[in-house]
């Protein structure tokens, strides 16, 4: 037998409520594990005694105001969950709102408005222009409305254009 089923028997025997077969079974399994059932009885006995007669529970102040708030707690707990409506109508008002907001805001900053572009983060920078041919001359001409630079060639030769593929 476990140790928790001999605790378990043991506990049910000295409240007494072991029935008769499980007693007499019981009685004799302790006394082949060499105890004395009479003995143990009265052990326990005076234990309970002893434990009655010195440790008295503490007289409970404002009882009634337990009471009341173990029975209040008992309700809130027991009782079913009422299920709110998770968006109402200003809440969805406030998200709206707050929507609107944050696309005022990101239109603001990211797309540019106004007629003259914004500068551009990136630039090219033509360190060096020479040709190999002395009859043409190279030129860089620079926009800055537009943002842009040329390279400007002169003293080519004109080609066609039914010839350039």
């Amino acid at each position: 037998m476990k140790a928790s089923d001999f605790e378990a028997n043991f506990t049910a025997w000295i409240d007494g409520q072991l029935d008769l077969g499980r007693t007499a079974a019981f009685e004799q399994e302790m006394r082949a594990c060499g105890f004395d059932p009479a003995a143990e009885r009265a052990a326990a006995e005076q234990t309970r005694t002893l434990l009655d007669k010195y440790s008295a529970t503490p007289e409970l102040g404002h009882a009634e105001f337990f009471q009341h708030q173990l029975l209040h707690r008992i309700e809130r707990e027991t009782a079913p969950a009422v299920a709110r409506p998770r968006w109402t109508f200003p809440r969805l008002a406030w998200a709206g709102a707050f929507c609107l907001l944050v696309a005022g805001v990101l239109f603001r900053t990211l797309i540019p408005t106004g007629a003259e572009p914004p500068p551009s983060n990136y630039f090219a920078t033509i360190v060096d222009v020479r040709t190999y041919e002395p009859s043409i001359s190279v030129d860089t001409v620079y926009d800055p409305r537009n943002n842009v630079t040329v390279l400007w060639l002169d003293g080519l030769d004109y080609l066609p254009t039914d010839i350039v593929r």
